[in-house]
């Protein structure tokens, strides 16, 4: 029976098949599919040229960039946006972004939806019967996308899909009709791509015809009589730091929007001020380094678990309390360093492991090392922290003229502002059109540190190619980084140490470029040449020589670009992230019990 099992979306889930553009078709061919949609889409107008903003369209089939492999931008991908009120199609390539076909009407429950595109028009079928003709495409070819459910550059369409079929033919309407409602061989003539997405479990939709275009599934949920209930977990968590800005307070945000969808509770302790109070999440956040006030706040949390991120005077301070849930040290990243977070975990190592029930770390090299070495006994848990793809992620913005080549951290030591000016400074004596950005928090420097930077920027004769940018809301930078990589620049990392480095994976996921030291903690991102380039800490001459790589070898560049998106959005999705987390509480749980 078809829809009886069906992958369920929520905003945040795709499918993408091997091929990911079915560029052997093109021009002439039929995709069609089942779809139960849950929210409404953005209805644009009828185009054929021009570039869509894309807000809160709803792709079951992806319009596919059309140039993606080869460059090609006379061909164009064609997708399916489905919504509570209608349907729309798109097609995709170099600035090239229309929707050729827009059907306003209500959609309530299961609906057929067939486009069939002969000689570059497309046409509508909705339950088998005719309903539009939309706009002939103006580019060379058009071509079927092999990406269904959304696509992180673009936009999740939310709801259920099944039996999704693509034909290297125009079907006639009675052809449509007679087979709608059936399970297909996989075998029948003309049939290039067939998914019944009936498997009911795993994370591969299998392609039953000959050419095998099995796809990847990733954030769906299988809807089927024995699943339909997912059961959840619910539970308080206090997470606490010093200050919220950096690295942690992105992490939090990041995990409260993950671990939410799980039920589980989270709250926020700062013990100081800070800029990303800024960045709003719905929940509490405290600021207090006032002892009385923490036990207050932690007796009327009921909390499961608390976790404490480097302040190990709070953490004895917690377990003083008589706090009797779980207690767990978290470190995202030791000093200046790797031989500092040796010797601070060398000294400290007794009072972390008489205070806390176990440690939490991401999979940085030297962290992993160093807690291997100094807690052999304790529990441990080691996994990669999570980024929201769905609300931070490339943004189409007017193109810049000129390269820019950003930075983002504070004016201390270990984030070396002073090699980025260098490295700048060397580019620009080779292309005088270059600018700098450089993004910082202002009130996490010192005096000192604030008068070397302008003598070093006087000194390289800078003024004029810089500009600062101080404690932007962390929703703006999506744009920045957006901008950054759409001009052929990049962003320049050159911290001396990082434990986890979220700059770097925000500048990825919004298709900016990254040249960075091998700060350890940024190894889960980058791989040379593949997903971004790493150049020795100190090198200038080394950093100047991959730097302009970046900027003129075009096909390496956008390679890099693609790869970033899909490596950030594989390995670092909030649903692995809850899943470990979650895991994490009940193995406490039990050995606590």
């Amino acid at each position: 029976m078809l829809h009886n099992t069906f992958p369920a979306f929520q905003k945040n889930g795709t499918i993408t098949t091997k091929k990911r553009l079915f560029t052997e078709i093109q021009n002439t061919f039929t995709i069609e599919f089942w779809a139960k949609p849950e929210l409404p889409h953005e209805v644009k107008k009828v185009a054929t040229s021009g570039y869509s903003k894309i807000i809160n369209e709803r792709f079951a089939i992806v319009p596919v960039f059309g140039a993606y492999d080869d460059g090609d931008d006379t061909r164009a991908g064609v997708g399916v946006s489905v919504g509570t009120n209608g349907i729309s199609v798109y097609e995709h390539t170099i600035y090239h972004l229309p929707a050729t076909l827009v059907h306003e009407a209500p959609i309530n429950d299961w609906t057929h939806i067939a486009v069939v595109y002969a000689n570059k028009k497309p046409t509508l079928y909705i339950n088998g019967r005719y309903t539009k003709t939309g706009k002939v495409s103006r580019k060379k070819t058009v071509v079927p996308s092999g990406v269904f459910a959304g696509m992180k550059d673009l936009s999740f369409y939310v709801g259920g899909l099944n039996e999704i079929r693509i034909w290297s033919t125009a079907r006639m309407p009675h052809e449509i009709q007679q087979n709608m409602n059936k399970k297909l061989t996989g075998n029948e003539p003309a049939l290039f791509g067939y998914w019944k997405l009936d498997e009911g479990t795993g994370i591969i939709a299998h392609d039953s015809t000959m050419n095998k275009n099995d796809g990847a599934i990733e954030g769906a949920d299988w809807y089927s009589p024995k699943n339909s209930e997912k059961p959840k977990i619910e539970m308080n968590v206090l997470f606490t730091f010093f200050v919220p800005s950096g690295g942690i307070e992105t992490l939090n945000r990041q995990r409260f929007y993950a671990l939410a969808k799980e039920q589980i509770n989270c709250h926020f302790l700062y013990t100081q001020n800070g800029t990303g109070l800024q960045n709003k999440i719905n929940t509490s956040i405290f600021v207090s380094n006032n002892d009385d006030e923490i036990k207050s706040i932690i007796l009327n949390g009921n909390y499961d678990a608390i976790v404490v991120a480097s302040d190990l005077v709070l953490l004895q301070t917690i377990k003083n309390f008589g706090y009797e849930g779980i207690l767990i040290y978290e470190n995202q990243g030791l000093g200046f360093n790797k031989e500092y977070a040796n010797n601070y975990l060398k000294v400290h190592a007794t009072i972390i492991d008489d205070y806390c029930d176990a440690i939490l770390y991401p999979q940085t090299p030297h962290l992993i090392q160093a807690f291997k070495t100094y807690f052999p006994n304790k529990k441990k848990f080691c996994f990669h922290n999570c980024f929201n793809t769905d609300d931070f992620k490339y943004q189409i913005h007017k193109k810049r003229n000129n390269p820019i080549i950003g930075w983002v951290g504070r004016l201390e030591e270990n984030k070396n502002w002073k090699d980025f000016l260098s490295i700048g400074a060397k580019l620009i004596t080779k292309n005088p059109s270059i600018q700098l950005w450089m993004f910082e928090d202002d009130t996490l420097s010192n005096q000192e540190e604030r008068l070397a930077f302008e003598e070093k920027v006087n000194e390289l004769n800078l003024k004029s190619h810089l500009t600062m940018y101080v404690n932007q809301p962390h929703s703006k930078m999506a744009e920045y980084f957006s901008i950054i990589g759409d001009s052929g620049g990049f962003l320049c990392s050159t911290s001396k140490v990082e434990g986890f480095g979220y700059a770097v994976l925000e500048a990825m996921v919004c298709r900016c470029p990254v040249l960075s030291t091998d700060s350890d903690g940024v190894r889960s991102f980058i791989k040379h040449n593949q997903t971004g380039k790493f150049f020795d800490q100190g090198n200038i001459d080394q950093a100047e020589i991959e730097g302009n790589e970046l900027l003129s070898n075009i096909p390496l560049r956008e390679e890099i670009r693609r790869n970033a998106v899909e490596h950030i959005e594989t390995n670092f999705s909030p649903g692995k992230y809850s899943e470990n987390f979650i895991n994490m509480i009940q193995e406490l749980k039990n050995t606590n019990h």
